[in-house]
């Protein structure tokens, strides 16, 4: 039954059932320190020194008094957008000027074909001064940000892991 309610009823209702509970502690330290003062003063005479050594414990975590399904947000971690394809036709080449003098040979197929293909490795090389990521970044956040707002998300964090 619980499928046929939205994420968001879902949500509220998660968050609800933890009202009950208004600390929830996440961490615990055992600290210990050592104080160590030296208590003189000029217009006394001796010394007064103590040392102390003592442990305390501390508790963290979240005081959920603070905390409604409001401030629920999805966290959505992509890979980094790279390039999925590329394609450049030799049919689509087209030949703007050659010129060859003197005792040179003219170019031939194979010398064409390497040239496409340094043409080839240069766009690649240039893929980031293009624009062409930055782009697909900006679209596949548009792209999730509207799935989940369909699903009746508002708060929705688009994220890219630089290391994938």
């Amino acid at each position: 039954l619980t499928s046929c309610t939205s994420l968001e009823d879902r949500v509220k209702q998660q968050v609800k059932s933890m009202d009950g509970m208004s600390l929830l502690g996440t961490v615990e330290y055992t600290i210990t320190k050592v104080v160590k003062v030296d208590h003189d003063a000029f217009y006394k005479l001796g010394e007064r020194k103590i040392l102390f050594s003592c442990r305390s414990y501390m508790k963290a975590g979240i005081d959920l008094a603070d905390f409604s399904a409001d401030d629920i947000t999805v966290t959505v971690e992509l890979p980094q957008p790279k390039v999925l394809s590329f394609n450049m036709p030799v049919e689509e080449a087209k030949l703007v000027y050659e010129s060859v003098s003197g005792l040179r040979s003219e170019f031939t197929t194979d010398d064409r074909m390497n040239f496409l293909k340094q043409g080839e490795e240069n766009i690649m090389a240039d893929i980031d001064n293009l624009g062409i990521l930055k782009d697909a970044e900006k679209n596949a956040t548009l792209f999730f940000e509207s799935l989940f707002a369909q699903l009746g998300v508002e708060k929705v964090n688009i994220t890219y892991n630089k290391e994938k």
